[in-house]
């Protein structure tokens, strides 16, 4: 019996080594990004004999010490330090960010990533960051494909978008005479991405409430003949809103804003259909209100919108909350240029660590599961900010002493069974 006391002590030693080994990688790590700290648990070893399991008494079993049966993760979430670098990214939730190396795929909580000088995105240990890159023809990011390397070249211009719409948020004076004339132009931007000045000329009629306009083009031909002709007439009711576009009400069944065709463009670009935005529409023609007033006050134009926009280059990148890195361009443009990947998995634990702060899916694990959405828990991205380690130094240093007495307590052990034996030895004498 004094013998196996020596391996149940020994068991005890190993066991609490090991302990004091995760405790030391915990410390270690404290200041590295993303890092999980981990946590060795104990299993009591049993001898396989039982006695007295035949009588009324009870069983007798000796224990034979103790083993680690498991070095687990602990996921919970570190706190977020700002970094002022706009390529690192932190996770506020139970997702992780996916890369790719060497044709396998790791996952990871440190967002330190950086491009490199293919325009790759990449984390800190050369693995390519993974999502979705590529624009819908409304310039929205298309997520229908599958995910791959997220690669952004600095160099290439925006492609350019017609103006198709153009709105003016503008008063005609009531108190103007016939004859009284305003312009007011507006910027827009042919197929090739060229900027014209659209030019709008009001001019006061001698009836009621009714205003003539024209519209002009500084580099191109505007139409005059139906349906999309350049100049027409607008009315105003007595409340001084307008009612009618060319004779028709706008709150009749079908009204519709007027289209502004332009050719013959001196840069050689597409003729352009312009939609001139004059009515507000609501959920019945009834509720349809105009843009342009007749009031009291003298001319004035409150603002101007167009849909078109030139091309440009690449200035600057930000990162929204569910991962999307928005462009912005010298031409004012915003664009959707990728959005990253955010995995989930059914079992955090099961996961295998490996260099770096980065894990691999195991059968325990289950496989990741991606969303383009970030529905899910997967949590929201935070750009320019890195999580912290989530090691806690008090309760890792109340560990680290819990651990220590016990290594000391078995080494005691030996001690005082090796004391044992050299009194059984001299038993003879």
């Amino acid at each position: 019996m004094l013998l196996s006391s020596f391996y149940s002590s020994l068991s005890g030693l190993q066991a609490n080594a090991t302990a004091l080994n995760v405790i030391g990688n915990n410390l270690a790590n404290i200041n590295t990004a993303g890092f999980k700290r981990s946590r060795g648990n104990f299993a009591q070893i049993m001898s396989g004999a039982a006695q007295g399991l035949s009588g009324a008494g009870n069983p007798i079993q000796t224990g034979l010490g103790t083993k680690n049966t498991e070095t687990v993760a602990r996921f919970d979430q570190g706190s977020i330090q700002t970094t002022g670098i706009k390529t690192h990214l932190a996770l506020q939730g139970e997702g992780f960010f996916q890369t790719l190396s060497n044709g396998a795929a790791a996952y990871t909580r440190a967002g330190n990533f950086s491009f490199d000088s293919q325009g790759l995105l990449i984390a800190a240990n050369g693995g390519r960051v993974q999502g979705w890159t590529g624009a819908n023809p409304d310039g929205t990011l298309n997520t229908s494909n599958g995910i791959g390397d997220i690669q952004i070249d600095f160099g290439v211009a925006a492609v350019p978008k017609a103006t198709e719409r153009a709105r003016l948020v503008a008063n005609l004076s009531a108190e103007a005479a016939p004859g009284d004339a305003y312009q007011t132009s507006i910027e827009v931007f042919d197929s090739k991405g060229v900027a014209h000045q659209l030019t709008l000329d009001f001019t006061k009629d001698a009836a009621a409430g009714r205003w003539n306009y024209q519209f002009s083009f500084n580099d191109g031909t505007v139409s005059t003949t139906a349906p999309n002709q350049g100049d027409g007439f607008i009315v105003f009711g007595a409340d001084g809103r307008l009612s009618q576009i060319d004779g028709t009400s706008i709150a009749a069944a079908g009204a519709a804003n007027r289209v502004i065709g332009i050719s013959n463009l001196n840069s050689g670009a597409a003729d352009m259909l312009i939609e001139w935005d004059l009515i507000e529409f609501g959920s019945a023609p009834a509720d349809n209100a105009g843009f342009i007033t007749q009031f009291g006050s003298n001319f004035n134009v409150g603002s101007l919108f167009q849909d078109g926009f030139g091309s440009g280059l690449l200035q600057d990148i930000d990162f929204s909350q569910d991962g999307t890195m928005v462009g912005f361009f010298d031409n004012g443009l915003t664009l959707e240029l990728a959005r990253v990947a955010i995995a989930l998995f059914n079992n955090n634990l099961g996961l295998r660590q490996i260099d770096g702060g980065f894990f691999q899916a195991t059968a325990s694990s289950g496989p990741a599961s991606i969303d383009p959405t970030g529905a899910g828990g997967r949590g929201s991205v935070l750009a320019s900010s890195l999580e912290s380690s989530n090691v806690d130094i008090a309760e890792e240093f109340s560990d680290l002493i819990i651990h220590q007495r016990g290594y000391q307590s078995n080494s005691r052990t030996i001690t005082t069974t090796d004391q044992l034996f050299q009194e059984a030895l001299t038993l003879k004498r």
